[in-house]
């Protein structure tokens, strides 16, 4: 028989008998002219895809769990549609592309005759169980992924290496659900099935080398020939197989880029940025702002931040990919790998996310930075996504003063005795002479120490301390530049701190919130951020302080209440200068005399934070254990005696190795650094993880670090 009428019997016929049909010897003498994709296959009755059309349908995850021995069956019923669709586009590809090489149709061929027993194997064992082929909606997704494939390249790259290698991975995945579960028989099936998979895309994988642009690499290639709906994402299953990749011949260079690789296959992703410097763009008040040279070494060794609170199928930007070392050994971990997107000097307008629908942009900070850079793809968001982008109106609230405002404004509301006075409040200067007044009056009332901050500044930088209403040499030419490039300063007493604290919602539209919770965090003597508690605010706390949190047991939902009624008051002004996203509020706990207080308001951050990024983390730590998240430095590395940053986690790391519950879904112990180190220049985070805070802090004491 002739290929071509071979292939048209099974796409066309609407019996089995042509689905099925069976051939020994054939011969490719009379191949004739390339056909059109039909709109859907011939099919047996029940089978149709255009019966299903517009009919709610089974989604494979409700019959997964088995249940049942029906369930069981029908997931047998999504494999053999998965079957008979790859089969008829075998059939498709061998009649659209009758002068493809003759050694391609004739293996594509024998392809095609496996994938019949395929469908025989299924429907057999489907009727033992009582499940008969047609009892449910098939699915039509692999016909209009496939079907409207332009060339053999087309065919191969979507069928072979795309589909077809997600079955090396599920057909052993669900192989040993059925063992375990005594079904020995429809595990030798799945096994039979992926014995055969291997040679299927082997094939696919033979002529997509031939036929691919020899300057690309076999994964830069593959990349660039997948055509959407199709993603690299769509070429894994559940588990990784790699022995069944090096099987079908895949490079161990292109297996390696294709276990780390992450990519929504539906789901439009969000976009993530990460631009630690917003602050200083938000002062300059346009992009171009140059940070010192520390900051900027920060914003670049932290690029890959994102990937730890966002999605897995998100998209996080940056300037080059984390390591596949280090993605790796996250993925290990149980961390969500997402997809990396590389940009440089030219932004987002090279990138694929362009050809592509996103549901939201997230960078670290709105700020003339990030907006020019997103601008390409905020053009594209559907209305419906569109959220806070920068704006002069939301200019305002990054200011320290426009924080120092809405503390006495909610002081002003309150009548808590474990609140703060307004007599701490901020005052807000545009002077040295100013300045010196108000440090002043603040000495006259009894305050030793004031810290004079920019009101454009983070993590505890830009702000210096005076004495006696005092500066001393060399602070007043600072205040001065500071004054002139921002404006003014904001003066205030300089607190005896007990606890930093920080409050994390959410702004939506028209002042809407959600809070999300609490998070403790650590600063050095000047105030500088250095890293923040997972787990329970109060753990590890002297009894005083945890009386004081919980209302000296009268009101163990004070903090809570607290929080709620802040992002409450907050989120209305938030929402008016159009911001919409994260939020996070610096609180503190001082003495004052012999009591404690809580100062409900240090400063509003219209972003996201570190503080936020501990609350994420919380997710990765069981409930039951406590963790650390810190950020280290080279420079305290190397005078703790490591040789640098790499050494330090190389030594921790194998000294303290990081575990996870049985469960394999949590840490339980240990130290995981969060940050790549191999293309860190400055700083590093990394996540402490034990039973109690002493167990944690003893991961540093013991290396020398504190």
């Amino acid at each position: 028989m002739e290929i071509r009428l071979f292939a048209e019997q099974i796409l066309f016929g609407d019996r089995w008998q042509d689905k099925l049909l069976e051939l020994d010897r054939y011969e490719d003498c009379e191949p004739g002219a390339g056909i059109e994709m039909p709109e859907a296959p011939g099919r047996p009755s029940g089978l149709g895809l255009d019966e299903w059309r517009g009919r709610e349908k089974l989604n494979f995850r409700e019959v997964r769990n088995f249940h049942s021995e029906k369930e069981r069956g029908l997931v047998l019923h999504f494999f053999a549609n998965h079957e008979l669709l790859a089969l008829e586009l075998m059939a498709l590809a061998l009649l659209k592309f009758p002068q493809a090489p003759e050694k391609f149709r004739r293996g594509l061929v024998q392809t095609l005759k496996d994938e019949q027993e395929h469908v025989r194997l299924y429907q057999r064992r489907m009727a033992e169980i009582g499940v008969e082929f047609g009892q449910i909606p098939v699915s039509d997704f692999f016909w209009k992924a496939i079907g409207p494939m332009h060339s053999p390249t087309d065919f191969v790259t979507g069928l072979s290496m795309t589909l077809e290698q997600a079955n090396l991975d599920y057909a052993v995945h669900y192989a040993e659900i059925y063992r375990k579960l005594g079904d020995g028989e429809t595990a030798d099936i799945l096994q039979r099935v992926y014995r055969d998979e291997i040679g299927h895309v082997k094939h696919g994988l033979t002529w997509f080398n031939r036929w691919r642009d020899e300057g690309l690499s076999e994964w830069e290639a593959y990349r660039q020939a997948l055509r959407v709906p199709l993603g690299a994402a769509r070429a894994k299953g559940l588990g990784f197989n790699r022995e069944g990749r090096l099987k079908a011949g895949f490079s161990n260079a292109y297996i390696d880029e294709l276990e780390l690789f992450s990519q929504s296959r539906g789901r439009c992703p969000a976009v993530h940025f990460f631009n630690a410097n917003c602050e200083g763009q938000v002062a300059s008040g346009r992009p171009g702002f140059t940070p010192s040279k520390l900051a900027g070494e920060l914003d670049e060794d932290f690029q890959a931040l994102p990937m730890l609170w966002c999605a897995r199928d998100d998209a996080v930007l940056v300037r080059k990919k984390p390591s596949a070392f280090f993605l790796r050994h996250l993925q290990g971990l149980a961390f969500a790998i997402p997809e990396f997107v590389e940009y440089d000097a030219r932004g987002v307008a090279d990138t694929p996310l362009l050809e592509r629908k996103v549901n939201a942009l997230k960078p670290w900070g709105w700020s003339p930075d990030s907006d020019c850079l997103l601008a390409p793809l905020a053009a594209g968001l559907p209305a419906k996504a569109v959220g806070s982008c920068w704006s002069d109106d939301m200019r305002a609230l990054y200011a320290k003063s426009w924080s120092a405002t809405r503390l006495r404004e909610f002081l002003g509301q309150r009548g808590e005795d474990f609140l703060c006075g307004r007599d701490i409040v901020g005052v807000a200067c545009t002077s040295a002479d100013e300045v010196l007044s108000v440090a002043g009056d603040f000495a006259a009332a009894g305050f030793a120490e004031m810290v004079i901050k920019a009101i454009y500044g983070s993590s505890g930088r830009n702000q210096i301390h005076c004495k006696g209403g005092q500066l001393r040499e060399g602070q007043r030419g600072w205040l001065q530049k500071i004054i002139k490039q921002q404006g003014e300063v904001v003066v205030e007493p300089w607190l005896q701190k007990a606890v930093d604290l920080s409050l994390h919602f959410d702004v939506g539209a028209e002042g809407a919130v959600q809070v999300r919770g609490w998070t403790r965090f650590l600063t050095d003597d000047r105030g500088q951020y250095r890293g923040a508690l997972i787990g329970q605010v109060a753990a590890g706390l002297d009894v005083e302080l945890m009386k004081f949190f919980y209302g000296g047991g009268r009101d163990p939902r004070r903090l809570s209440k607290l929080g709620s009624a802040l992002a409450a008051f907050l989120a209305g002004p938030l929402a008016k200068a159009g911001y919409r996203g994260p939020a996070g509020v610096d609180t503190l706990v001082y003495r004052d005399g012999a009591d404690l207080k809580l100062k409900p308001i240090v400063e509003i951050n219209p972003r996201m934070t570190m503080g936020r990024v501990a609350l994420e983390l919380r997710r990765r730590v069981n409930s039951a254990r406590t963790g650390l998240w810190l950020v280290l430095s080279r420079r305290e590395v190397e005078a703790a005696g490591f040789a640098g940053l790499t050494d330090c986690a190389q030594q921790l790391q194998a000294k303290y190795p990081a575990r996870l519950m049985p469960d394999g879904k949590q840490l339980s112990e240990g130290v995981v650094f969060t940050t790549d180190l191999s293309q860190a220049r400055s700083f590093a985070t990394v996540l402490l993880v034990g039973e109690s805070l002493d167990v944690c802090r003893g991961y540093l004491t013991e290396a020398g670090l504190r």
